[in-house]
């Protein structure tokens, strides 16, 4: 069989896999997988776009040897077939340099271990001019300018990764400072969400501090585990020859329940309904979030509905998981399995759509609203005849009054603005804070109570005081001075 050997230009080829498709805050993210791969527990990003334009990784993680580091320079550094390590971030051995080129023409890498530094640099101009995959070994005097140097050779080991020429980065910037400033606002909350996990210590791993610019990163939980009127929900345990697929689902409080920053935290830019879904983590770190995977739609009634879905890194290639980490999609037997699942967390999630606030089984509940469906596929909104309100003022009227009064009821209901409240709900929006909230329902209570006669406790148990048990001791107290 005749073969022929051939050799890529290195010229083309790195330009055409600079254009892979990574985000800055994506790109960042790769290196940080590299840094906790390698046990970090510090991890610094600096940048900055005055006169000399750079963007800084440091770690404390184990470094690397002089022929270590060379090859960890090398496209295709590490086969993806390869059996991993069961904590390694790491797949194709590409991250490390398409990453960084993807931003930048000159990346260089710094690295100590056994108290020997060394350095290895992928300049994109002396690739050009050579024509040949050449990696510059920078000279000790060089490295003395570089950011974070002297705080490097203080460490007992650890790597400083460091982007200059930030071409893409700043590219046809009038103002290369603003411009780069722009593109890195979202790094902070990315980071914050995608190594959220890592923030505290989980299987024995951690915990992992990070900062940008001197600014600690904090944890953002994209399930509200501090929010005590979550709902976590029975887990799964998904059996592959490859290794076992953790399911757990939570239902996060419903809007009423949730601070500003808990909707934002929980929504971020697309809202509730949009981040809805599985949340796939590769060993503890994000990769994919807010989809069903095209299982089912996203829904109003399911936008309190998350599923962390934990996958070791031996699911690599079933995942169908891309150079970027930031694509996956589960094969066959897992999708199906997870479908599976979905109905038994989902009518949780629309129930406390639904119904916020209000915990399901209490007894002597009294709605103020009944859903009648007269015909499969339809049904309208009523009030309701039995509730403490309807029924004391109908007991104060003479016959035909109350014929008039019926009237009026059913034209509430005929008349009631779905369409509206349905976009209201779509907006996640919230009432004032919580001393405003109080003090109007203790209005409503007090109105209430003169009204209907009831106790206090009969009170607590009707539409509307019902939906707001977290504030039941408050009105209690209040209600009974």
């Amino acid at each position: 069989m005749e073969t022929l050997e051939v050799i890529p230009d290195p010229v083309s080829l790195i330009e055409a896999m600079r254009a892979v498709g990574y985000s800055v805050e994506a790109a960042i993210a790769d290196l940080i997988d590299n840094s906790i791969s390698a046990r970090a527990d510090e991890i610094d990003i600096k940048y900055d776009a005055s006169d000399n334009p750079f963007v800084a990784i440091l770690d404390n993680g184990w470094g690397m040897a002089p022929d270590k580091l060379t090859n960890a320079m090398r496209h295709g550094s590490q086969n993806p077939t390869d059996e991993r390590g069961p904590d390694d971030l790491g797949r194709f051995g590409l991250g490390l340099k398409t990453a960084s080129l993807s931003q930048c023409r000159k990346l260089t890498v710094v690295s100590k271990q056994n108290s020997v530094i060394s350095a290895r640099c992928w300049d994109l101009d002396v690739v050009q001019a050579s024509g040949r995959w050449l990696v510059v070994v920078p000279e000790y005097r060089e490295l003395e300018t570089l950011p974070m140097f002297s705080r490097l050779q203080m460490l007992e080991s650890g790597t400083l990764v460091i982007w200059q020429d930030l071409d893409r980065l700043t590219a046809g910037a009038s103002d290369p400072q603003g411009e780069m400033t722009t593109k890195l606002s979202s790094l902070y909350e990315h980071l914050a969400l995608v190594f959220h996990r890592f923030a505290q210590r989980e299987d024995g791993i951690g915990p992992v501090r990070m900062a940008v610019n001197g600014l600690q990163v904090p944890p953002r939980d994209p399930f509200l585990k501090s929010n005590t009127f979550r709902q976590p929900l029975e887990g799964q345990v998904i059996r592959h020859e490859r290794g076992d697929v953790q399911v757990l689902p939570f239902i996060l409080p419903p809007v009423s329940h949730l601070s500003p920053d808990e909707i934002s935290l929980a929504g971020g830019k697309e809202g509730l309904r949009g981040t809805q879904g599985f949340y796939i983590y590769r060993n503890r770190r994000l990769v994919i979030w807010g989809t069903w995977f095209r299982l089912v739609p996203k829904e109003e009634f399911y936008k309190l509905t998350r599923v962390q879905v934990d996958i070791p890194n031996s699911f690599d290639d079933l995942w169908a998981l891309d150079i970027k980490k930031s694509v996956a999609y589960p094969p066959d037997a897992i999708r199906m399995r997870l479908k599976e699942l979905i109905p038994h967390f989902a009518n949780t999630s629309k129930k406390t759509v639904t119904y916020p606030g209000r915990k399901q089984g209490v007894r002597g509940f009294v709605p103020l609203w009944t859903r009648i469906e007269p015909q499969h596929g339809s049904f309208r909104y009523e009030l309701n005849m039995e509730h403490p309100v309807i029924q004391s003022l109908s007991a104060r009227l003479a016959q035909d009054d109350q014929r008039y009064f019926q009237t009026l009821l059913s034209l509430f209901g005929d008349a009631l603005p779905f369409e509206s409240i349905y976009a209201d709900m779509c907006a996640d929006r919230r009432g004032g804070d919580d001393d405003e909230t109080v003090a109007g329902l203790l209005e409503i209570a007090t109105n209430l109570l003169e009204v209907t006669g009831l106790g206090v406790d009969q009170l607590l148990n009707i539409d509307p005081i019902v939906r707001y048990p977290q504030h039941h001791d408050k009105l209690r107290a209040e209600l009974e001075k």
